[in-house]
């Protein structure tokens, strides 16, 4: 794994993002716990999380709904059994550190 860091922009709890990490979209999510990096692309039908939803600590496919859980990726739904894939990541002021 390479660790880079980007540009974190302004985010809110609750919400979701799209950012561009060493050529790959990776989703970030803000709970009131912290944020969470994950791959971009739902597994359920490979279709972009652009849009998530966050809540109650899992983030929602704006396409299908399918749900995984933040603590580790793991799906919520029967849509799909695959969870999304996480990376590690830190906050550091108005950048963010992850684990590609």
């Amino acid at each position: 794994m390479t660790k880079v860091t980007v540009a974190l922009p302004p985010l809110d709890a609750g919400r979701s993002v799209i950012v561009e990490v060493a050529g790959q979209r990776v989703l970030i999510c803000r709970t009131a716990g912290g944020l969470h990096a994950m791959d971009e692309q739902c597994p359920h039908q490979q279709l972009s999380m652009e849009g998530a939803r966050v809540r109650h600590n899992s983030v929602m496919c704006p396409h299908h709904g399918a749900r995984f859980s933040l603590e580790d990726g793991r799906s919520l739904s029967p849509l799909t059994a695959k969870g999304l894939k996480f990376f590690p990541c830190t906050e550091h002021g108005d950048h963010l550190g992850i684990e590609i």
